[in-house]
C-alpha cells in the first residue's frame, strides 16, 4: 500500500491496489491522479448522493472463499433510480466490482474478449450475443449518468457524463458491456446471495453481526402531496405509492419527489395487509408493496394481484394471487435461453410448455417498490409451465426479466401470514396448479404392475411345477360315408384324480362345418362325461385377396375327473358344403395350464390405471382450456 499527501488539503491518501490510478480525497473531495510518486489534482469531485446502502469504503467480505475489501465506488443515476458499483480489492491483489440490482448482488470482473462487440444502438432485449464461443442474452439496456466517485478507482470518474451499458445473462453468468469507453469494457460475473458475501464493517455495525444481512430500519416520512405518513424498508426501494392519495413518490436519497398521481377510480384493499409478516421456506417476509395488473390476450381480459415481499437477507420476492390461486415467485438469476414464440424448452431437467402470451399493465399500486413503478406501465409476458413451477418472461423496450414461481395452497399463505379473513375464492384450474390426480394415477399404475407381476409369477409356477401331460393322441378319420358316424378312441389311464382334462380336436375341415359330440367314458364303472362342439372353417380368395373365417380346431375341458381307465366316444355330423372326409387329430391333456383366466385378470386389472389416467387427463384438459394459446394436455 502506497501513501501520500493530498496536494489540495494535505490529508493522507492511500493506494492499496496496484491497478488504482485515481483516488478521491476523503476530506476535500479532490480527484487525484497518481503519476509515479506524485499526485496531480484534477479538480473537486461532486458530492455523493445518500443512497442508504449498507456498504461503505472499508467494508470487508468473502467471494468464493477469497477475502476482499471495498476500496472505492462509482455512483450512477438512471430513470428508475440510482445504483452503486463498489470497487473490490482481494487479498491476492485482484480487483472486481460489486453491484446490487433489484435485490440481487452481482460480483463481476473485467475480461478481454476477442469477438467484435455489437453497437449499443443495435441491441434489444432478448437478443442473443455470442462472445468467445458462449451465447448470452440481452436482459437490460440502460443509459445512466455518473453522479460521483469515491475512494480508489482504476479509471477517471467525472460527474455528469453518460454511461451506456448492456446487461446480458447466460450459462449461469452475468455479463455487462460498458460503452463509456472505446473499445467498450466487458465485465463477467455471477449473482450471489448477500449472506454468502459475509460482509462486515457495514454502515451500521452495531446492528449487524458479521456476515448477516443489513438491518435497515424502516424510515418514516410524509407524502409530499397529502402529508400521509409513509416509510421505506430497504435501501433498494426506488418508489413508494401513497395509500391515502394514490400518488407515486420517487425516492431520491433523502429527497422525496412526487413522480405522478395515480388516477385510480377504485381503491383496492389488499387481502394481505401491508406490513404483514410471514414465514415461507426459511425466510421471514414482510409485505411492503401491492399492485394490481391486467392482461388482455385474444379478446379476453384478466386481472390479478401481486404482493412485494422483503427480507433483509433474501432481498425481494413476490406473492401472486390470480382467481384464488397463489404463487411464490423470485427473480431468476440464471434464466433459460428461449426464442420468441418458442412453445417448449427444457430447464433444469424439466420440460416447460408455453401457456400464455400477452401484455400486462399496472392498474393500481400502493406501498414500496424497487423500481419507479407507474400506473399504465406495460410489458409483454410469456408464461411457461411445468406444474408446480412456472417460468415467466417480462419484456419491455429496455429490459427482459425472468422469474420462477411455485404454486402454493391458499391455506398455506393464510397460515404463514396469520390472516383471519377467508382467502379469495378459487376458480378453475390454474396454469401451474399441481394435478391432484397425478399421484393417484401413479399409485394405480404401481398397483397394477405389482398385481400383474404376481399373476405372472403364479402363471409361471403352474407352468413349471404343475406341468400338463398328454395322455392320449390319436388320429381319426371322420368320413361322410360312415353311416353310424360314431367312433371310439383308444383307452388311456388316469392313475390319480385329474384337476382338469382337456379334449382337443384339431381337424383339416375346409369350407365346411362339423358337429362333434364327445363322450368321456370310464371303462369299469361306465360313468360318462359329455360335451358338444361346433367346428367350422371357410376360406377363399376375393378380388385377389385371401380370406378365412372360423377355425378348424376346438377344445373342451372336463373337470374333477377321478382315476380310472377311459376312452372317448365320438359322434359327429358333417355339413353338406364339402363331401370330403375330415382328418381329426384327437388329443387328451391332463391338467392343462389355462391362459384365459390370466388374460381376463390382466384385462380387469388394467381398467383401474386406465380410469385414473382418464381422470388425470380430464384435469389437464381443464388446465389447458384456460390457456390463451390453446395448448394441449399430455
Amino acid at each position: 500500500m502506497k501513501t501520500a499527501r493530498c496536494p489540495s488539503c494535505g490529508a493522507p491518501v492511500a493506494f492499496r491496489s496496484a491497478t488504482s490510478i485515481y483516488v478521491v480525497c476523503e476530506f476535500c473531495r479532490s480527484t487525484l491522479l497518481r503519476s509515479g510518486e506524485d499526485l496531480q489534482n484534477l479538480g473537486r469531485m461532486a458530492e455523493l448522493l445518500e443512497d442508504r446502502s449498507p456498504i461503505q469504503i472499508g467494508s470487508t467480505g468473502t467471494f468464493r472463499k477469497h477475502p476482499f475489501t471495498v476500496i472505492g465506488r462509482i455512483q450512477l443515476q438512471y430513470e428508475a433510480g440510482i445504483w452503486n458499483e463498489w470497487h473490490l480489492l482481494f487479498d491476492d491483489g485482484r480487483t472486481a466490482w460489486l453491484a446490487e440490482a433489484a435485490g440481487e448482488w452481482l460480483v463481476s470482473a473485467q475480461v478481454a474478449v476477442s469477438d467484435p462487440l455489437p453497437a449499443f444502438a443495435a441491441l434489444v432485449p432478448e437478443m442473443p450475443v455470442i462472445l468467445d464461443g458462449r451465447t448470452f442474452t440481452v436482459s437490460n439496456l440502460v443509459t445512466a449518468r455518473c453522479i460521483s466517485g469515491q475512494g480508489e478507482l482504476p479509471f477517471k470518474v467525472a460527474a455528469g457524463y453518460d454511461v451506456h451499458s448492456a446487461d446480458l445473462r447466460g450459462n449461469n453468468r452475468f455479463l455487462t458491456i460498458d460503452y463509456s469507453e472505446t473499445p467498450p469494457l466487458v465485465f463477467v460475473g455471477q449473482a450471489v446471495a448477500f449472506a454468502d458475501l459475509q460482509l462486515a464493517n457495514l454502515k451500521e455495525p452495531d446492528d449487524q453481526a458479521a456476515g448477516a444481512a443489513p438491518q435497515v430500519a424502516a424510515r418514516a416520512f410524509n407524502c409530499p402531496h397529502c402529508a400521509a405518513p409513509l416509510c421505506i424498508h430497504s435501501p433498494a426501494i426506488e418508489s413508494v405509492a401513497c395509500d391515502s392519495c394514490g400518488s407515486i413518490i420517487g425516492v431520491d436519497n433523502e429527497n422525496f419527489k412526487l413522480l405522478a398521481k395515480a388516477a385510480q377510480a377504485l381503491r383496492e384493499v389488499p387481502w394481505l395487509p401491508l406490513g404483514s409478516r410471514g414465514k415461507l421456506g426459511d425466510s421471514e417476509w414482510e409485505v411492503i408493496g401491492f399492485m394490481r395488473r391486467s392482461s388482455s390476450s385474444q379478446g379476453s381480459d384478466a386481472v390479478w394481484s401481486e404482493y412485494l415481499l422483503f427480507d433483509g437477507q433474501q432481498g425481494f420476492a413476490w406473492l401472486i394471487e390470480d382467481q384464488g390461486h397463489w404463487n411464490y415467485a423470485r427473480t431468476l438469476s440464471n434464466p433459460p435461453s428461449v426464442g420468441s414464440g418458442q412453445t417448449k424448452f427444457k430447464y433444469q431437467g424439466n420440460e416447460f410448455k408455453r401457456y400464455n402470451h400477452g401484455s400486462a399493465e399496472v392498474i393500481y399500486v400502493v406501498g414500496e417498490f424497487y423500481w419507479r413503478v407507474a400506473v399504465g406501465e406495460t410489458c409483454t409476458v410469456d408464461d411457461y409451465v411445468c406444474p408446480p413451477r412456472m417460468l415467466s418472461r417480462e419484456v419491455t423496450a429496455k429490459e427482459a426479466n425472468w422469474s420462477q414461481a411455485e404454486y402454493r395452497p391458499a391455506d398455506e399463505i393464510r397460515t404463514a401470514f396469520g390472516v383471519k379473513a377467508p382467502p379469495p375464492r378459487q376458480i378453475g384450474v390454474y396454469a401451474n396448479q399441481p394435478n391432484p390426480l397425478l399421484e393417484t394415477h401413479r399409485r394405480a399404475c404401481r398397483l397394477f404392475w405389482q398385481l400383474a407381476l404376481a399373476a405372472t409369477v403364479v402363471q409361471l409356477v403352474f407352468l413349471l411345477f404343475f406341468a400338463s401331460q398328454s395322455v392320449l393322441k390319436q388320429r381319426i378319420v371322420l368320413s361322410p360315408q360312415n353311416e353310424e358316424a360314431t367312433l371310439s378312441s383308444q383307452e388311456f389311464v388316469l392313475k390319480s384324480r385329474a384337476r382338469a382334462l382337456q379334449v382337443r380336436h384339431s381337424t383339416d375341415v375346409a369350407n365346411n362345418w362339423l358337429s362333434v359330440n364327445t363322450t368321456l367314458v370310464e371303462k369299469n364303472s361306465g360313468e360318462a362325461y359329455q360335451g358338444m362342439q361346433e367346428i367350422s372353417h371357410y376360406q377363399g380368395v376375393d378380388d385377389g385377396e385371401s380370406w378365412s373365417e372360423g377355425s378348424a380346431s376346438d377344445e373342451m375341458v372336463f373337470t374333477a375327473v377321478p382315476a380310472g381307465t377311459y376312452y372317448l366316444v365320438i359322434e359327429y355330423e358333417l355339413g353338406k358344403d364339402n363331401v370330403s372326409a375330415v382328418v381329426d387329430t384327437l388329443e387328451v391333456i391332463r391338467d392343462p395350464v389355462g391362459w384365459s383366466n390370466y388374460v381376463l385378470l390382466l384385462i380387469f386389472l388394467v381398467i383401474f390405471p386406465l380410469w385414473s389416467r382418464w381422470r388425470k387427463g380430464s384435469f389437464e384438459a381443464r388446465r389447458w382450456n384456460e390457456s390463451d394459446l390453446g395448448g394441449e394436455a399430455d
